[in-house]
């Protein structure tokens, strides 16, 4: 049963979005490390272009190589796929489960990809969660500007 008088808390959230984070980070890991590879054997970067970084022993892909931008942009491109993906077909992530919160349009629905894509930029770095701090209707920004809202799942 899910009941919309039972807004979830700061604390469900920040754990909720721990969880997230840390299997969003390895998703993202792992499929940077694929295309990295395949990258460098389908010789879109030569491994004369590859260069000894001088922070580490690894090669590294240019700095200035368009291919190095792309793999740097799915950082923030694949959990934005990640969280749309479960927020419109499920309403819920693996984190969210985890801690019984559900996050819904505000008509009791699952949210659109719009709503979703609005939702994850407000939310980036957790300033939208500061906002929930200060604001009279302790709702945070990306709830706000998306028209969604974040509630516990009660059992009845």
């Amino acid at each position: 049963m899910i009941n919309t008088d039972n807004p979830a808390r700061l604390g469900s959230r920040i754990l909720a979005i721990l969880y997230d984070c840390l299997i969003a980070f390895f998703l993202v890991f792992i499929i940077t490390l694929i295309l990295q590879q395949a990258i460098i054997q389908l010789e879109l970067v030569t491994l004369e272009q590859v260069q000894i970084s001088k922070d580490t022993t690894a090669p590294a892909i240019p700095n200035d190589s368009f291919v190095l931008t792309a793999l740097r942009s799915l950082w923030f491109i694949l959990p934005l796929f990640y969280f749309g993906h479960y927020w419109t077909k499920r309403g819920q992530t693996p984190g969210m489960k985890v801690w019984k919160v559900i996050a819904l349009n505000q008509n009791g629905s699952l949210m659109s990809w719009t709503q979703a894509v609005m939702r994850y930029v407000f939310a980036l770095f957790g300033l939208g969660l500061l906002w929930m701090i200060f604001n009279k209707e302790r709702l945070p920004l990306q709830d706000q500007v998306s028209k969604t809202y974040l509630t516990k799942i009660t059992k009845n």
